[in-house]
């Protein structure tokens, strides 16, 4: 009998044991495992940087605006916008008079300094209509090394000199053999050849016309007769 109760009672703890050992077992295997994870060090922002990939089309054309080169076409902006006063096509807007216009344009800054300092862009930039035979700047670059510098330093010199660029009134030169100027003076055309001269200097490029008359670009600075 004693035997009977002693093999009972070893069977209740065996079965206790196990009981115990299947619980622990499930609870391990319901813990989720955590990894830990290294900590993401942030990254610094990157610069955009324009290529040159990105300055021409799908087509592989400048964008509008630039040129070939990746720069900016003459009047635009590095941000291929039109400068103030040009407009889309690099032509100055309409609207503005000839002194403005010159100015706008970028070819002119010397004829521009000399119209200021001969006190004639008021009246330039009057009702007019005048035409003006503008030198570009390279047309001042070729003169006689000083020349300039003393135009500038002599205002009724200066004055006499820009005077005789500019005729009262519009005129399609193409068509006529002189044209009289405010100097006084009269200059003869020749628009038999390709380009057209106007006392010997070359109309280059094309008549850029104003609120107030007409451009004409020239090559070169016409020194009038003593």
């Amino acid at each position: 009998m004693k035997k009977l109760v002693f093999l009972t009672a070893l069977l209740v703890v065996a079965l206790v044991f196990v009981s115990g050992c299947t619980t622990t077992d499930q609870n391990e295997s319901q813990t989720p495992t955590v990894t830990p994870t290294e900590p993401v060090e942030p990254t610094e922002p990157v610069e955009e940087v324009t290529t040159e990939e990105e300055m021409v089309t799908e087509e592989g054309t400048p964008q509008e605006g630039m040129t070939e080169e990746g720069t900016p076409q003459e009047g635009m902006t590095e941000e291929g916008t039109p400068q103030e006063g040009m407009t889309e096509e690099g032509t100055p807007q309409e609207g503005m008079n000839i002194v403005e216009t010159a100015a706008a344009a970028g070819d002119f800054d010397t004829l521009v300094t000399a119209i200021q300092t001969a006190g004639l862009e008021e009246t330039l930039s009057g009702d007019g209509p005048y035409t003006v035979f503008a030198p570009t700047d390279a047309a001042f670059g070729e003169l006689p090394a000083g020349t300039l510098d003393d135009l500038l330093q002599d205002e009724a010199a200066l004055n006499n000199v820009l005077l005789y660029h500019v005729s009262d009134g519009e005129y399609d030169v193409t068509e006529m053999e002189s044209v009289e100027t405010l100097q006084g003076g009269e200059l003869i055309v020749d628009a038999t050849g390709d380009p057209v001269t106007i006392d010997g200097a070359n109309i280059i490029g094309e008549r850029i016309e104003t609120s107030n008359g007409y451009i004409y670009p020239i090559d070169t600075v016409m020194i009038p007769p003593e």
